[in-house]
């Protein structure tokens, strides 16, 4: 068997998670690299980003890469 074939056989593994997906659904404040903070509840949780619905009813989408601490109340 050659050795493409044995790769293509294998199931693919599961990629590791960051784990954001137990903030959804929760109010959270979320601190960003510039001193700002949002605070609402996580909607969604996606690879680079969060989407969060802030305490005025408005959505919003936070890139993963300026957050520098999630803050559970």
């Amino acid at each position: 068997m050659s050795a493409q074939r044995a790769r293509a056989q294998r199931p693919a593994s599961a990629k590791p998670s960051d784990s954001s997906d137990e903030y959804v659904g929760r109010q959270v404040l979320l601190v960003l690299d510039d001193g700002t903070v949002v605070e609402g509840i996580i909607v969604e949780a996606r690879r680079y980003w969060f989407k969060v619905r802030d305490l005025s009813g408005r959505t919003v989408y936070v890139n993963k890469a300026f957050v520098e601490a999630i803050e559970v109340p």
